[in-house]
C-alpha cells in the first residue's frame, strides 16, 4: 500500500480550463432536446470589471483556445451551449452613470478584455441614458428606488446587446461568496426554505417581461427563419434511425389492424372528431385553430458559483488579467449587501452562520424542494387536462384525488404523523395549483405556496385541516374565486364529479384595461392618392398584451388602431358586420362561437381591434373618401373642377376626385393641400389623446347601468369601430386588406401538459408509454357510450363478437 503524499495548499488554486467545462456542462443543459443544429451561436457575458467577471471572461476565452486546437472533430462532438456549438463571446460593459469616473473605467475594461483577452471575447459598452427613462434635468441619484430600477435598465441594455446579436445564453460571475451572502440576507429577512435556496444557477432573464425575443419567446420567429438556430430535423443516418423508432413508438398494431380491416377515412377524421361533436350541439361553425404559443428567451447561468472568491482572484493573478475594484464596495452603509460582507469580514460568526455551515442548509433546501417538485410531478400524472383553450386563454381540468397512507400501527394513530403528512400533501397539492395557474394569469410573478392555501382546502376537499372542516365557506358544493388574476370557476359534472376551468379573471371597471395603440399611417404615404394605392405601415414589435398574449400590428388606415378588450356594446353591430355577403343561417356564428370558445364573461377577456373611426367605406371597397377625409376648401375645389377664377356663373362642387386634384391643381395649390390636411389632421391626433380618456370612462359607464354618458362620450362611442377578434379568427370582411394582427400566447407549462391525461392527444390512438404501460383515459363519456351501443347492436344483428373500436362506433353512426 502506497502512503499517499500530503499536500499542503496555503493560497488558493486558480480554476482550471477543465472544472470551467465541468462546471458549464453541469448548467447549461438542452434546452430543445430533438434539436439537431451544427450551428455556432455566440454567448453574452456580463463583465462589471470586478475579479468575478474578468475571471469568467478569461476562463471563456481558455475554453475557447483549447476546444479550437480540435477543430477537426465533428459538429456533433463540439463544444456546446445548451443547444448550439460555442461562437465567440461577446462581453457586455453596462456604464450606469452614477458615479464619476464610470465611464473612464467602462473604457479601461474594454481595453484590458481586448488587449489580454481579444481572441475569442469582443467588449460592448452600453450607457444607461436616465433622461429617457426619468426625464430631462432629473439627476437620477436622487431616485428613491434608484436601485431596483438601476437593475431593471441594466438588464434591459443586456437584453438590448443579445437582441442585435442574437445571443440566447448571458453569463454572469457569481461566485460562492455571492451565493452565501444572498442566503444570509434571506435569513435576515425571514424567507422559508424555498428561499434559501439561494442563487440559481440557471433562470429566465429577469425584468424583461414585455420584450420579445428576450423573454420566454422568440423561439417561433427562429423557427421561421431560412437557417434556424434550433431545428429539430436531424439529417443522414441519424434522420432515418430517428423516422424509424418515432414511427415505431407511434404504431400500435391493434389499431392498425382495424384500420386495415375496416378502411381508413382519406381525411383521417377518426381522429379529429371534436368538430363534429360541437357541430351537434351547437350548430354550424367553423372550427378554430389554436393560437401558437412561444417558447425560447434569454436565459442566465452562473456558472462560477461552486468556485470561492479566492479562487477567481488566483485565476486573475496567476494569468496576469487585470480587474477593478469599486470603491462603493467597501461602504457599508450604501446597499444591505455591503453591511453583510462587512459583517463577515469583520467580525467571527458562530459556526451555524459561517460560509459552510450556510452552504450545507442551501443544499439541503435544494434537495427538499426538488423532492417535492418530483413528486408533483408523479402527481400530475393523474391530473386530467381537458382542454387548454389559446384562443380564449382557459384550461379545464380534474384534480388528482389524494390518500394519506396507512403507515405502521404505532404511527398511524399518531396524530402528529397524521398532521406532517397533511402538511406534506397540501404543499404537493399548492405546488399544482400554481402550475395550472401559470398557464392563465396575467401576473408575471406567480402567488407563494403560502397564498394557496384556501385553494388547496377548496380543491382538494381530502386535504383540509382538522379546522377547516367547520369553515361555512368551505361547505357545500365549490365555488368560484379569484386569484392572481385567475378566475377558478367548478362545473359539476353529471357523476358528481367537479372539474375545474381557469380563465382570466374579468377587468375591474375602475381600473385601466390593457390596450396597445398604433398611430394612423404617414400623411405622406395617402396623400393624393386612391385607397387602393396607400402604403402599408410596417409591422409593429411584438408587445405582450395582458400578461398572455403576444400582439403586434400593421395597418394603412387613416385613423388610429388600437387593441383592447372585447366589449359587449360592439358585438350588434360585428355580428351584422359579419353577415354581409353571408346566408341567413349564419346570423348566429358569432353567438355560437363566443358561446363554445369564451363562454360567460370570458368573452370579455379577448383581446379585439378596434379602429378609432368608422371605416366603413375602405371596409366596404366603395373608395368612398369622403366618408373620412374632409373636403378641399372651396377655392381649391374649383381649380380641381377645372373652373376659372373670374368664373362667377358656375356653382363650386360640393365634393371633387383624387384624380381631378392631380390633374388640375398647380404646384403651390398641391403644397396649400397638403398643409390644410396636415393641419385637419393633427386636429385629429388632438381629438384622439383626449379619446383616450373617454374609452377607459366610457368603459366604467358602459357597465353602470344607472349612469349617464355625456355627448360628447356617445359620440366618441359611436366613432369606434370592432374590426376583428383575432384569437377566434373572426373580422368583418375587408378588414385584412387595410389592418392586419398576428398574435401568439406566451410560453406555456410544457411539463404539466405532457404529463396531463388528454390535452391535445388523440383520442382513439393508444401510444406506447413504456414509463405506465398502461392506456389512458382517452373517451370521453359520450364516445363510450357509442362505442357500448354499438357494440349491442351488432350483437343482437347476431355478428357474434366482431372486433370493434371507436372509430368503428362514430364510422357506423354516421348513417344514423
Amino acid at each position: 500500500m502506497v502512503t499517499p503524499l500530503q499536500v499542503f495548499h496555503r493560497s488558493a488554486r486558480a480554476i482550471s480550463a477543465r472544472e470551467f467545462e465541468d462546471a458549464l456542462h453541469a448548467i447549461c443543459l438542452p434546452r430543445f432536446p430533438p434539436a439537431f443544429s451544427p450551428r455556432h451561436r455566440h454567448i453574452g457575458c456580463a463583465i462589471s470589471g470586478g475579479v468575478d467577471s474578468m475571471a469568467l471572461a478569461f476562463l471563456f476565452n481558455r475554453l475557447k483556445q483549447e476546444k479550437n486546437l480540435n477543430a477537426s472533430v465533428s459538429p456533433n462532438e463540439q463544444f456546446r451551449i445548451s443547444d448550439n456549438i460555442l461562437g465567440k463571446v461577446r462581453a457586455v460593459i453596462v456604464d450606469h452613470g452614477l458615479r464619476e469616473g464610470s465611464d473612464e473605467e467602462a473604457k479601461k475594461v474594454a481595453h484590458a478584455i481586448k488587449t489580454k483577452l481579444g481572441d475569442f471575447v469582443d467588449p460592448t459598452i452600453e450607457t444607461i441614458n436616465w433622461e429617457s427613462e426619468l426625464g430631462p434635468g432629473v439627476d437620477p441619484k436622487t431616485h428613491p428606488s434608484i436601485e431596483p430600477l438601476a437593475r431593471k435598465l441594466r438588464y434591459a441594455a443586456i437584453a438590448g446587446v443579445c437582441q442585435r446579436h442574437n445571443i440566447c445564453s448571458i453569463f454572469t460571475g457569481h461566485h460562492e461568496d455571492d451565493h452565501y451572502e444572498t442566503i444570509l440576507m434571506r435569513m435576515i429577512s425571514g424567507r422559508g426554505y424555498r428561499g434559501l435556496r439561494g442563487i440559481p444557477a440557471a433562470v429566465d432573464i429577469p425584468e424583461c417581461y414585455d420584450i420579445h425575443n428576450v423573454y420566454q419567446s422568440g423561439y417561433l420567429d427562429d423557427q421561421e427563419a431560412a437557417s434556424p438556430f434550433w431545428t429539430r430535423m436531424p439529417t443522414g443516418k441519424r434522420m432515418k434511425k430517428y423516422l424509424k423508432y418515432s414511427l415505431r413508438d407511434q404504431l400500435d398494431p391493434q389499431m392498425l389492424q382495424y384500420e386495415m380491416a375496416y378502411g381508413m377515412r382519406s381525411d383521417g377524421s377518426q381522429y379529429f372528431n371534436e368538430y363534429q361533436r360541437t357541430h351537434r350541439r351547437w350548430g354550424d361553425y367553423p372550427p378554430v385553430p389554436e393560437v401558437e404559443a412561444e417558447d425560447g428567451g434569454i436565459l442566465i447561468y452562473r456558472p462560477l458559483l461552486g468556485f470561492s472568491k479566492d479562487r477567481l482572484i488566483a485565476t486573475c493573478e496567476e494569468n496576469d488579467i487585470p480587474w477593478f475594484e469599486d470603491h462603493t464596495n467597501a461602504d457599508p452603509t450604501f446597499t444591505p449587501r455591503n453591511a453583510i460582507r462587512h459583517l463577515v469580514k469583520r467580525h467571527n460568526l458562530p459556526t451555524a452562520l459561517q460560509k459552510p455551515a450556510i452552504l450545507q442548509l442551501a443544499a439541503r433546501c435544494r434537495a427538499r424542494v426538488a423532492a417535492e417538485e418530483a413528486e408533483a410531478g408523479r402527481v400530475l400524472e393523474r391530473l386530467y387536462v381537458h382542454d387548454l383553450a389559446t384562443t380564449a386563454g382557459t384550461v379545464e381540468a380534474e384534480m388528482p384525488r389524494f390518500k394519506l397512507p396507512g403507515g405502521p400501527r404505532l404511527s398511524r394513530r399518531s396524530s402528529a404523523w397524521r398532521k406532517k403528512r397533511l402538511v406534506h400533501y397540501r404543499t404537493i397539492g399548492a405546488i399544482i395549483i400554481r402550475r395550472l395557474i401559470s398557464l392563465v394569469t396575467p401576473n408575471y410573478n406567480l402567488p407563494t405556496l403560502a397564498d394557496l392555501e384556501y385553494s388547496v382546502s377548496l380543491l382538494f376537499p381530502e386535504l383540509r385541516l382538522p379546522e377547516e372542516k367547520e369553515n361555512p365557506t368551505l361547505q357545500g358544493e365549490p365555488k368560484g374565486y379569484m386569484i392572481s388574476g385567475v378566475h377558478m370557476d367548478p362545473l359539476i359534472q353529471p357523476n358528481g364529479s367537479v372539474r375545474w376551468r381557469l380563465s382570466r379573471a374579468p377587468y375591474q371597471a375602475r381600473t385601466p384595461a390593457p390596450t396597445l395603440r398604433l398611430s394612423q399611417s404617414a400623411l405622406a404615404s395617402r396623400f393624393l392618392k386612391e385607397p387602393s394605392e396607400w402604403l402599408w405601415a410596417g409591422w409593429t414589435k411584438w408587445k405582450l398584451w395582458d400578461g398572455r398574449y403576444w400582439i403586434r400590428l400593421r395597418h394603412r388606415a387613416p385613423c388610429p388602431v388600437r387593441v383592447a378588450p372585447f366589449e359587449a356594446v360592439y358585438q350588434k353591430d360585428f355580428r351584422e358586420g359579419l353577415l354581409l355577403g353571408q346566408k341567413l343561417k349564419h346570423k348566429e356564428l358569432l353567438t355560437s362561437m363566443l358561446k363554445v370558445y369564451a363562454p360567460g364573461r370570458i368573452r370579455y377577456t379577448l383581446p379585439a381591434v378596434y379602429a378609432e373611426t368608422d371605416l366603413s367605406g375602405l371596409i366596404h371597397g366603395d373608395g368612398n373618401e369622403s366618408s373620412y377625409w374632409p373636403q378641399p376648401p372651396e377655392h381649391l375645389r374649383r381649380a380641381a373642377a377645372g373652373i376659372e377664377e373670374d368664373d362667377s356663373t358656375t356653382p363650386t362642387p360640393e365634393t371633387v376626385t383624387t384624380k381631378q386634384l392631380q390633374k388640375n391643381l398647380t404646384k403651390e395649390q398641391i403644397h396649400e393641400l397638403l398643409w390644410f390636411y396636415k393641419e385637419w389632421e393633427e386636429e385629429q391626433a388632438a381629438s384622439f389623446k383626449d379619446y383616450d380618456e373617454v374609452w377607459e370612462e366610457s368603459r366604467y359607464l358602459s357597465s353602470s347601468p344607472s349612469s349617464t354618458s355625456s355627448p360628447h362620450q356617445s359620440n366618441n362611442k359611436n366613432k369606434r369601430k370592432l374590426l376583428a377578434l383575432p384569437t377566434l379568427g373572426l373580422s368583418l370582411p375587408g378588414v385584412y386588406d387595410w389592418v392586419q394582427c398576428e398574435v401568439r400566447y406566451r410560453k406555456i407549462d410544457g411539463d404539466l401538459l405532457r404529463r396531463g391525461t388528454s390535452w391535445q392527444r388523440f383520442k382513439f390512438w393508444r401510444t406506447r408509454d413504456y414509463a405506465s404501460l398502461r392506456l389512458r383515459r382517452r373517451e370521453s363519456l359520450l364516445e363510450r357510450r357509442e362505442w357500448l351501443g354499438l357494440k349491442r347492436r351488432k350483437r343482437e344483428a347476431g355478428e357474434g363478437e366482431v372486433p370493434v373500436s371507436v372509430a368503428d362506433a362514430f364510422k357506423g353512426g354516421e348513417g344514423e
